[in-house]
């Protein structure tokens, strides 16, 4: 299901990776389309219980304060595309998921970033960045399963990043 969101800027890296896994695009749409119905069913589990259904247990819990409250991030391993990533999920009261996301694995060291303007897309997540250009600001793109990143260039000029479920996509 993540695959089908990111095709809308990366199609070949989609097709690719469709291809890595043994999966043909009717597969894939396939499985995006059951998630969207999941999703909207009135009898499909809500919250977090329909990301278990999915996906099984979270491997990894951890407490997350924000702000007054606190949230609890599950983390789940994807085999396939990306060992080192986690999906995340933030989940608040009844077990309500707030945001999930893609991220780096707590065991995986960040890689080296280097130029903003020579970042390429799939080679880091949202926190990546944050951690490796300390000017960074996030931005809500208005998007569902998109979330941006500004970082300050030189000049005053500022690169936007487009990520897509946490994974970079376009830095334009």
């Amino acid at each position: 299901m993540l695959l089908r969101r990111m095709a809308d800027l990366q199609p070949d890296l989609v097709e690719a990776a469709c291809a890595d896994l043994s999966a043909t695009h009717a597969e894939y749409m396939a499985a995006h389309n059951r998630w969207q119905t999941m999703q909207r069913s009135r009898t499909a589990p809500k919250g977090l219980a329909l990301y278990e259904a999915v996906l099984g247990p979270a491997e990894q819990r951890r407490q997350v304060p924000f702000g007054d409250a606190v949230m609890t991030a599950h983390q789940w391993r994807l085999p396939g595309l990306w060992p080192e990533l986690r999906w995340e999920a933030l989940v608040g009261t009844e077990d309500f998921v707030l945001h999930a996301w893609l991220v780096r694995a707590a065991d995986e060291p960040v890689p080296e970033l280097g130029p903003v303007e020579r970042l390429a897309p799939w080679s880091c997540v949202v926190g990546d960045v944050l951690a490796g250009f300390p000017g960074a600001r996030q931005r809500d793109p208005e998007v569902p399963a998109r979330w941006g990143v500004d970082v300050p260039g030189a000049n005053g000029a500022v690169h936007r990043l487009m990520f897509v479920h946490g994974l970079l996509q376009q830095a334009v």
